[in-house]
């Protein structure tokens, strides 16, 4: 069996609209292994919710079109599989835990009947089979009183407790692969730690495999095994977390790192990357990043860069890591 519960091969999906068409992931590859976080950082509009829609076969059609690549689930391409198969792997073999609970919850149906739903769609047990099994999970995910939240709409309920209510939903049915799009971003510091701690606790007991999506590089470097950096639609650096924080070799990838406020020491001002991210009918000619690159040269500007392979388990977009360079 491989360790790998997730393959993304050289995935491409664009838009189409009036500009023609719009690359919103460009040629990204990774992989997910079995029991082990794999971490998506980037700005927002760098293609990381989009990469997971694209695995969860939920990107927005029929304006969107994934036009190459391949995400072998199990063993199993997720590009080439009709409506129906895909809907019976959602929810069981793989399921998200969506940025804002309150858009993904459906406000007038309870949270026990959204969870019960769930279950009884993929599991084929009676109700009260399920309500045994939706009262277990929102206790797991340490909600208190139960009953009360069973009974409870989404409106009813604070942000956190929203989002506790998401992740029961989402592992009702032990998913092998839990995607988590930003789940901590609307929610205050301390309600966040709780949520990142509850994500791990709950990968220990059952052995799910994580995808964390973030633009917090904080949370990346507590949560993640190994951890991608996407811009503009593209991978630009990729390694074990460790490696990646203590050698950052991308120039937006040190930027991310930099803008950290440092714990030990007040600062009059943050670093910062400056310029924002292209949209995506006007991106560059040359590298993606050139425009806000200290270190952009001519060649920069002019060509795009390959992946390559800085150090081993270690691989970087950047003209600076391939042989021959001297600031051309």
């Amino acid at each position: 069996m491989s360790d790998n519960i997730l393959q993304v091969r050289d995935l491409c999906m664009s838009f189409f609209n009036k500009h023609g068409e719009l690359p919103a992931v460009n040629h990204v590859s990774f992989d997910v292994e079995r029991g082990k976080t794999l971490g998506i950082v980037g700005e927002s509009g760098c293609g990381k919710s989009m990469t997971s829609l694209c695995v969860m076969g939920l990107y927005p059609q029929p304006q969107g079109k994934i036009v190459g690549g391949s995400i072998l689930f199990q063993g199993r391409d997720m590009t080439k599989l009709p409506p129906r198969e895909l809907h019976k792997i959602r929810g069981k073999g793989m399921a998200m835990i969506f940025q804002e609970p309150m858009t993904s919850l459906n406000p007038v149906l309870t949270i026990g009947d959204q969870i019960m739903e769930t279950i009884r769609l993929h599991e084929h047990v009676s109700r009260q089979e399920a309500k045994r099994r939706a009262m277990e999970m929102i206790a797991m995910v340490g909600i208190p009183m139960p009953e009360k939240i069973f009974a409870s709409c989404p409106h009813q309920l604070s942000g956190g407790m929203r989002q506790r209510a998401m992740i029961a939903m989402a592992l009702s049915c032990d998913p092998e692969l839990l995607i988590c799009d930003e789940p901590t971003t609307a929610l205050d510091v301390t309600v966040q730690s709780q949520i990142l701690s509850l994500i791990n606790r709950l990968k220990a007991q059952t052995g799910t495999s994580v995808m964390l999506i973030t633009h917090d590089m904080g949370v990346i470097n507590e949560m993640a095994d190994t951890v991608i950096v996407m811009y503009a639609g593209q991978i630009v650096e990729q390694a074990a977390t460790a490696d990646l924080f203590a050698h950052p070799t991308h120039p937006y990838t040190s930027g991310l790192i930099q803008s950290i406020p440092p714990l030990n020491r007040e600062v009059e001002e943050l670093n910062v990357i400056p310029g924002s991210v292209p949209m995506l009918y006007e991106l560059p000619k040359g590298c993606l990043f050139a425009p806000r690159c200290p270190y952009a040269t001519a060649r920069c500007a002019a060509e795009r860069p390959d992946i390559v392979t800085a150090s081993e388990g270690h691989q970087v977009r950047c003209f600076r890591c391939m042989p021959g360079w001297e600031g051309q």
